[in-house]
């Protein structure tokens, strides 16, 4: 069975990758086509001149005259000019082939002749790292300066306007100092106003749309950015990561367009954003899909992707200004390092595949396709560069992010949908234990009933028997009298106590059952109910209820109950000249239900312990203080809240609080 498995995986992964590499193959090779500088090309006629189409545009890759180390003036070709290198452009990344100590370093001049009719524009991309155009002795720009005592780098996107009727020379000088490519790198295109201006248009929202939706996706992890030892956080942690450093590696174009300064500083970031999105690439594969007994490969790597980290920081500010020959050997190495960590990531995802991991054939189609581009970016470079699209490197990036927020969309779905069936079965176990406690307590209640039925027949039989006794004088003297009146008294008293026991197990025997009630009429209802009663105690009995409608959920029989305890426990308190007043107020989110009397008032000491069970303030003996304990209990069934104010000689106020519907 495990044969058959495995089998079945090795198949489907094969499948995957043979679909995936088509696919991409396809996918860059159209690009390639339609969207290729080196392809849509001004079209060379003899004496190299470049053909400017009247409509549309064309790149400026071949007929390029260069000459190192010079800056050379539109002036210094009216006469025999020096000697040159034909070259196209992207040729030469650098001048260290120009230099015995392979320095890359210095200013350069390039020269191109035009030839054509109307108003055109020229877009000259990223000139690395200053540069200043001349069209037939005309200076239409610079950005910074290429004198080499006043150099002062600057990157930025520039656009040219300029007439041509007939044959003009473009001359572009550069100075480079600073970044370990140089001069004209990226290849200029030209064209009528309109078509150039609706290309760099195209070529902004295709990066805002890599842009933003990735940073999107950056931002909604900020709230799973807390690494915890369990991998499916910290795989969210990195996921976070690799979407934020893929959006701050691809918003360069904006920088460009802009022409932010710190040149060194930015291609520095952008380095360490593309290979540190490998690095969180890699450490969301270590912990998804390789076991934890490969702990030594997985300090490896970890220990090489971030030397790798730290060498395009350190590198580029600290090290080629010293020593500027390593800059010849850096940009293939970040290249490489690149398709080698690009092919180390799908054998990760291979090997999950193999073992049959959840979800990993995504991730093994993303990081086959971005081990495709990353592999033909190297292959094409000074043979592909897009008109309007991003490079296949940033296409493959991309495919990773995407790839890793499908599968974190998917562990989440199936994290939610396992806690949706633990909830449903706890639910399920908890109204188990809810129905089984509920038996119990009416169990519980019958049985207190009983004893306590069964407990006052003989303690009745104890009392009659000590009452005859007594009042029929059979041999007593003063003593034993006195005796037989105090064992009257206590059977009275254990009687109360019985008859509060059955109440307290009758009020718990059953869960309340609550309806919607409007408290309005319910008061009134009280109101006319007891008036009655407590009047003939003495004090007046006054109401004011708002008009305002006060619903809510309460069981009618309890709610009666705990407001007659306060009542009469008022009525008990207040002198025949006093009076009781029943209140409601409201507001938008509770009832608050008011007894208040003009009586004794309770002591301050006192005051904290009245809801306390078996607490009275009473000097007679009929007081067990299980009143306003119950009452308490009433109202917190009914998610309620009682408490009370006491000034001693003036009166006692009790307010009930009640969420209202």
């Amino acid at each position: 069975m495990k044969q058959t498995l495995f089998t079945k995986s090795a198949f489907q992964t094969i499948l995957v990758i043979a679909g995936t590499i088509i696919f991409s193959l396809l996918g860059l090779l159209t690009i390639t086509r339609h969207d290729n500088k080196y392809i849509t090309k001004a079209v060379l006629i003899q004496d190299n001149l470049c053909i400017i189409p009247e409509k549309g545009y064309c790149s400026l890759v071949d007929g390029w005259e260069l000459y190192p180390d010079l800056l050379l003036f539109p002036e210094d070709f009216s006469e025999k000019a020096p000697s040159y290198y034909s070259t196209w452009a992207g040729e030469y990344p650098n001048l260290s082939l120009f230099h015995e100590d392979r320095n890359p370093y210095g200013t350069a001049t390039w020269r191109l002749h035009l030839i054509g009719s109307g108003n055109v524009m020229l877009y000259l991309q990223e000139p690395l790292c200053a540069a200043r155009v001349y069209v037939d002795r005309l200076c239409l720009g610079e950005t910074g300066e290429v004198t080499h005592d006043k150099y002062s780098p600057l990157i930025k996107d520039t656009a040219y306007s300029f007439y041509l009727d007939g044959e003009a020379e473009l001359i572009i000088q550069t100075a480079n100092y600073t970044h370990y490519y140089g001069g004209i790198w990226y290849v200029p295109v030209i064209g009528d106003a309109d078509s150039v201006s609706h290309l760099i248009a195209a070529r902004m929202i295709i990066y805002g749309l890599l842009f933003f939706s990735t940073l999107t996706l950056s931002l909604f992890c900020i709230v799973l950015w807390k690494r915890k030892e369990d991998g499916s956080k910290a795989a969210t942690f990195y996921f976070g990561l690799l979407s934020l450093s893929f959006a701050v590696r691809i918003c360069y174009p904006f920088l460009r367009l802009s022409g932010v300064p710190l040149v060194r500083t930015l291609y520095v970031i952008e380095d360490a954003a593309a290979v540190s999105g490998i690095y969180f690439s890699v450490q969301i594969a270590l912990l998804l899909f390789l076991p934890d007994s490969l702990k030594r490969l997985k300090k490896a790597l970890h220990i090489l992707s971030l030397s790798v980290c730290g060498i395009v920081i350190i590198a580029p500010l600290f090290v080629f200004s010293a020593v500027p020959a390593l800059v010849l050997w850096y940009g293939p190495f970040i290249s490489w390092y690149k398709v080698i960590m690009a092919f180390l990531l799908i054998s990760m995802t291979v090997y999950g595949a193999f073992i049959g991991l959840h979800h990993i054939k995504i991730i093994l189609a993303a990081a086959t396709a971005n081990g495709i581009c990353l592999f033909y970016s190297v292959l094409t470079i000074g043979y592909y560069e897009p008109f309007a699209g991003a490079y296949p490197e940033e296409y493959g990036a991309f495919c990773m992010v995407i790839a890793f927020a499908a599968l974190m969309v998917r562990r989440s779905r199936e994290m939610t949908a396992e806690n949706i069936k633990l909830n449903l079965h706890l639910q399920e176990e908890v109204d188990e234990k809810t129905e089984h406690l509920q038996k119990l307590l009416v169990e519980r209640g019958q049985l207190i009933t009983e004893l306590g039925h069964d407990m006052k027949s003989p303690l009745t039989s104890l009392s009659n028997m000590a009452q005859i006794i007594r009042l029929n004088d059979i041999m007593l003297d003063e003593d034993t009298r006195k005796r037989m009146l105090h064992i009257e008294e206590q059977c009275d008293i254990l009687s109360e106590r019985l008859k509060s026991i059955q109440e307290i197990a009758a009020q718990t025997s059953s869960p309340v059952k609550m309806e919607s009630l409007l408290l309005n009429t319910f008061l009134s209802d009280f109101y006319r109910t007891c008036r009655p009663i407590i009047e003939l105690y003495g004090p007046n009995f006054l109401k004011n209820i708002t008009s305002r409608p006060c619903r809510i959920m309460a069981n009618r029989e309890q709610l009666f109950r705990a407001l007659e305890n306060l009542l009469y426990n008022a009525a008990d308190f207040t002198p025949p000249e006093g009076k009781i007043t029943l209140f409601l107020t409201a507001d938008e989110e509770f009832a608050y239900v008011t007894v208040s009397d003009t009586g004794c008032g309770i002591p301050e000491k006192d005051l904290p312990n009245i809801f306390s069970r078996s607490y009275t303030t009473r000097s007679d003996k009929g007081g067990q203080g299980l009143g306003l304990a119950i009452t308490r209990t009433i109202v917190l069934e009914h998610a309620g809240q009682i408490d009370a104010v006491s000034t001693e000689g003036e009166g006692t106020t009790f307010t009930i609080r009640l969420p209202v519907l």
